[in-house]
């Protein structure tokens, strides 16, 4: 790595930790997103890659970068967390800005302390685009980027027909206390549900397994339902709530008896 490169690379590590640390969040984002994913990736491939070497193409090297700023996010954490340290922001910065800068400081001391490589006679320039290059590099990059383009926009869409899918759930408050009959009043709460699934029906089993009372359900508009039940204090109470013409309950509570 060449003097200007590992200035700039160090450079970009010190900005992007500084946003990420104290920056407001329009420049920490950008700025950590950075930091954790390619500037200690870049300045390891610099490091660990030997100057000069001409046989890594293109798309070897984009691939590395990630990869490697990933592997550090990984085990920098397995260690802060083996050593009881907090995984906090600062923590995540220092991890990534400490090992991009032994990253430039490698490469540069390698670089210096480098034997040039002789080119092969009749090797094509460096940079210059030959088929082999075009077939080797840019068509596997090409399939890649595809590749993840078509994996992001799939997820995007199952994450949104994910959050909009609805969530029964079946709560109950704190029983009341015990009244002459030894019985306890209970409120019961169920959210989530849909008309067109009903109707529903909530039934209740004691400790020996028998029925002791049917009801049901007719949620409002919003979906919800809240109802007071009498259940006997001295048994555990076994609340299921069943959909349509099921014979499973799909939501189950349990009301324990008074000890």
């Amino acid at each position: 790595m060449n003097p200007v490169r590992a200035g700039v690379l160090a450079g970009l590590t010190v900005v992007t930790s500084a946003a990420v640390e104290f920056g407001p969040p329009v420049l920490a984002v950008p700025a950590g997103l950075l930091l954790a994913f390619v500037l200690p990736g870049q300045a390891l491939t610099e490091a660990i890659i030997r100057p000069g070497r001409r046989d890594i193409g293109v798309v070897e090297r984009i691939v590395l970068v990630p990869s490697l700023s990933l592997a550090v996010l990984v085990l920098g954490g397995l260690g802060l967390w083996a050593v009881g340290g907090h995984l906090n922001r600062t923590s995540w910065m220092l991890v990534c800005s400490v090992t991009a800068m032994i990253g430039v400081g490698v490469a540069f001391y390698r670089l210096q302390h480098a034997t040039p490589e002789p080119a092969p006679s009749g090797e094509q320039p460096r940079f210059v685009f030959t088929q082999e290059r075009l077939v080797k590099d840019v068509l596997p990059l090409t399939l890649a980027v595809l590749l993840l383009g078509v994996a992001g926009v799939w997820s995007f869409a199952d994450s949104v027909n994910t959050y909009d899918v609805r969530v029964t759930s079946l709560s109950a408050a704190a029983p009341g206390p015990v009244d002459a009959e030894g019985n306890r009043v209970v409120q019961v709460t169920a959210d989530g549900l849909e008309a067109a699934s009903g109707p529903y029906r909530m039934i209740l089993t004691g400790t020996t397994g028998r029925q002791l009372s049917r009801h049901d359900i007719a949620p409002d508009t919003d979906g919800d339902w809240t109802g007071r039940i009498t259940v006997p204090s001295d048994q555990r109470v076994t609340v299921n709530l069943f959909r349509g013409a099921e014979v499973e309950a799909f939501r189950t509570l349990i009301i324990a008896a008074v000890s």
